[in-house]
């Protein structure tokens, strides 16, 4: 028995997370503890998912916390030494943690841990990337910089080699030590969906943790399960890319390079989202949103 504890959050993914179960159910080893937090999906299919799978440990939140609030709480739960924070929407292969586990056993040096993720058509997802500064905070840039400064990190190079060091992973599938993660300080629950996994490897970095790609490993990942159920639910999830944006930067970056950075994320935000509001009803939700949001920020600030 692999001592590992598996933590899945789950909001209305129940088709995506019954796939991810029975393949974990179906590996060649058998993993200690499998969690799942879910996130108050109130639709009534836990009771039956808790029948279904009755060797996996369900825990009903009684609100949506956020992906950062369910990890912590299924952390609680991962007495072992290993922990994964996984999504609902993977796919493991049946021999992935069989050998996979006991190379980081023998890999002291490797403390976050990601594999490469395909998704459904077999496409590379590059659950990697680099961080974002005051001057990169746009990802165009950042890609820019990849390209001209740092060809080490562009995708190719990353995805590619059997072993690479990116500077964050994905919160699909972090493996890391259970000392690890409460040395580096949980999740960070003041982001409510995506950057946490950057602030999170950041805060690795600053405890001289490195992140690895170990690509000989894979798994499936397919994208946007519970962030596309319904036209409210994509305009809240594409809105938090941006608030989590400028709490990232308000968290990392300091002095004259914050406020460069808020200023870039508001002027490149407003101009996308004016414009294109008058073709998509996902983009209009979104920039009433965001108003709202600067105009509380504003005034919170006087």
């Amino acid at each position: 028995m692999l001592d590992l504890s598996i933590v899945i959050v789950n909001y209305r993914c129940w088709d995506k997370l019954a796939v991810c179960l029975k393949s974990i159910k179906m590996q060649s080893v058998t993993i200690k503890k499998v969690i799942v937090v879910d996130n108050f999906s109130n639709d009534g299919e836990l009771e039956i998912f808790s029948n279904k799978f009755n060797w996996v440990r369900f825990i009903k939140e009684q609100v949506n916390g956020g992906f950062s609030y369910g990890c912590n709480i299924g952390a609680q739960y991962a007495n072992t030494k290993w922990i994964l924070f996984l999504n609902p929407d993977t796919k493991i292969p049946k021999t992935c943690f069989e050998n996979l586990i006991p190379f980081c056993d023998n890999n002291p040096d490797y403390r976050l841990i990601s594999i490469n993720q395909l998704g459904d058509q077999g496409k590379q997802t590059y659950p990697f990337g680099i961080f974002p500064n005051f001057l990169n905070v746009l990802s165009p840039i950042r890609s820019l910089e990849r390209i001209l400064f740092r060809p080490s990190q562009s995708k190719k190079v990353i995805s590619q080699n059997q072993i690479s060091f990116p500077d964050w992973i994905s919160g699909s599938f972090i493996l890391i030590r259970n000392d690890d993660f409460i040395k580096i300080g949980e999740w960070d629950e003041s982001f409510w969906m995506y950057y946490e996994d950057i602030d999170l490897c950041k805060r690795a970095q600053n405890n001289q943790m490195k992140c690895v790609m170990l690509n000989q490993w894979s798994c499936i990942h397919s994208h946007g399960g519970a962030s596309r159920k319904n036209i409210d639910t994509r305009i809240k999830t594409k809105s938090e890319v941006i608030i989590s944006s400028h709490k990232y930067a308000e968290k990392h970056f300091k002095g004259i390079g914050r406020f460069i950075a808020h200023i870039l994320i508001f002027i490149s935000s407003i101009i996308e989202l004016f414009i294109f509001s008058f073709f998509s009803k996902v983009k209009r939700g979104m920039f009433f949103v965001m108003l709202r949001y600067w105009f509380l920020k504003t005034i919170s600030v006087k």
